[in-house]
């Protein structure tokens, strides 16, 4: 049912959710290379084929969509299982149901499901359904995205293909949220025998692939699910995960044939890569940002004026154009652009004399020692993080940069046990969700499940305003709010946002149909194998 006032706004919300752009960007990318084949080309998709993928992120955080917290598994998650609703490029559109109505009042939602079965040949039913989004919202279990599914009241199987899900109290963000990887539709069966541990090793999904091998930190090999509901979908009958993390060798495997894709290409290779014989390059926006982040419960940065000071002494037009060699914006939000992102917040001009004042006025008025880890093997991060240290000198700030393998990094970082501040590879981060409610809860809300991802940070004021975002299906409301978080974001600094930046990947001219999503991943389902 649509009818009513609350009706109406739930139907523009909706309208607005399967149409709208991401955030400020154009949504456009680009891809360029020695010939006019690759993913350009014309033709009917072929089935058969192994594509090899060199990446820069392993999925060694497991399989298992319930507590994923990286893109090395989520963006391999992704192939594997499917959501309610689904995420295509910049737009929502139906996933395992194929259709949906919701009562007037927007608090309750009853999905029809499509015919599909999971990999291991059983049906989807509205009992996994219920099974699945329970557990989404179960914050016992989902420990890191669970504030993403606490509207959600119960979930009620009307018959095995129907299923009714209420809410507490409305929820803007709602079919946004239950589209993104964690809510993933699991066999309660398969999960109920081997449990989460052993599933997120051997995991059933209804996607297009199914895993055939997982090695933690070596590779993952996925085969087609034959039974994807999809009808000729995927065209693969394999795709191999390498992980690389070195972003050289990554470049050196696809120029040499050895890989058929890269991801994370370095932006001062991204030219010769173009004009190289069989080779393409996609520059395409993404939903992902690039930031210093501060432990913010470590003397002095617990100090907002000492974070405010290294923030006005970052050139951050400097590296956009020495480093990035442009691919990107300088950014002025402690988040992606996402839906609500806005442009009239200012970011923080270089201003050494600013930063010298702010710091005098300090707990630290003489300076002070810091540590900042970075993921070893990504060239980019560490020519950032040479310059940050030159300039940040100046003002009196020594910094020791320590390079860490990233996975080890990122979760020592997460549970506050890593250095005083710390940045992140490239393709790292992003936005999992087109609006703002997940990314901004992770930021800015201690206790949504990532620690504010891992800078403790915690402004009562803006906790209150993200939880009136999510309790209004009003959009110019949910706008203002996140235009809020977005500045009071920007006067504490939390971190240090240095750049909205692109996806760039590489891959060669037998690859066609390949794209990556804003939100930072690929639908290898519609990718297939030329000659």
């Amino acid at each position: 049912m649509t009818s009513g006032r609350y009706g109406a706004a739930a139907v523009a919300l909706i309208a607005a959710l399967m149409l709208a752009a991401c955030g400020g960007s154009s949504k456009s990318s680009s891809t360029t290379g020695g010939t006019a084949t690759g993913s350009q080309a014309a033709g009917t998709p072929k089935t058969g084929g192994t594509l090899v993928f060199a990446r820069s992120l392993d999925a060694e955080a497991g399989l298992n969509p319930i507590n994923a917290p990286n893109n090395g598994s989520i963006f391999t998650i992704q192939q594997i299982f499917d959501q309610l609703v689904e995420v295509n490029g910049d737009k929502l559109e139906p996933g395992l149901a194929e259709s949906w109505t919701h009562s007037a009042d927007g608090k309750t939602w009853t999905f029809k499901l499509r015919d599909a079965k999971f990999s291991n040949g059983s049906p989807v039913t509205a009992a996994d359904v219920k099974f699945s989004i329970e557990r989404f919202a179960d914050p016992k279990i989902n420990t890191n995205y669970a504030t993403l599914g606490s509207s959600i009241d119960t979930v009620k199987v009307i018959d095995p293909k129907t299923v009714q899900i209420k809410l507490k109290e409305v929820d803007g963000a709602f079919l946004e949220n239950i589209a993104m990887f964690a809510a993933a539709i699991v066999p309660k069966a398969v999960v109920q025998k081997v449990g989460d541990k052993a599933f997120a090793n051997k995991p059933v999904g209804s996607g297009p692939f199914m895993v055939d091998k997982y090695q933690r930190r070596q590779e993952t090999i996925l085969k087609r699910n034959p039974y994807y509901w999809r009808k000729g979908q995927p065209y693969l009958d394999e795709v191999r995960f390498k992980f690389v993390p070195d972003a050289n060798t990554r470049t050196l495997e696809l120029r040499s044939g050895q890989v058929d894709v890269a991801d994370g290409i370095p932006y001062n290779q991204v030219n010769s890569l173009k004009g190289a014989s069989g080779l393409n390059v996609e520059v395409a926006d993404s939903l992902k940002w690039d930031s210093i982040f501060f432990d913010t419960k470590k003397k002095p940065l617990n100090d907002v004026k000492v974070r405010q000071a290294l923030a006005y002494a970052t050139p951050n037009d400097q590296i956009l154009k020495t480093v990035l060699f442009g691919n990107g914006q300088v950014a002025n939000s402690q988040i992606p652009r996402v839906k609500y992102w806005d442009d009239s917040v200012k970011p923080y001009p270089f201003d050494p004399a600013k930063a010298k004042q702010l710091l005098s006025q300090s707990s630290a008025p003489n300076g002070f020692n810091m540590e900042l880890q970075i993921p070893s093997g990504d060239a980019v991060e560490k020519q950032e993080a040479e310059i940050i240290k030159d300039e940040w000198g100046k003002i009196g700030v020594k910094v020791n940069i320590v390079p860490r393998d990233f996975g080890t990094m990122f979760s020592d970082w997460l549970s506050g046990k890593g250095g005083d501040a710390a940045t992140f590879p490239g393709d790292a981060l992003s936005s999992d969700t087109l609006s703002d409610d997940e990314i901004a809860a992770l930021m800015y809300d201690p206790k949504a499940g990532l620690s504010s991802l891992g800078t403790f940070y915690d402004n009562p004021k803006v906790t209150r305003l993200l939880q009136d975002a999510k309790g209004t299906i009003d959009d110019s409301k949910r706008a203002q709010d996140f235009s809020q978080i977005q500045a009071i974001g920007q006067q504490d600094v939390p971190s240090v946002p240095l750049f909205f930046t692109k996806s760039v990947s590489g891959y060669r001219d037998k690859v066609n149909g390949f794209q990556t999503y804003p939100i930072g991943w690929w639908p290898l389902r519609e990718v297939w194998m030329g000659s």
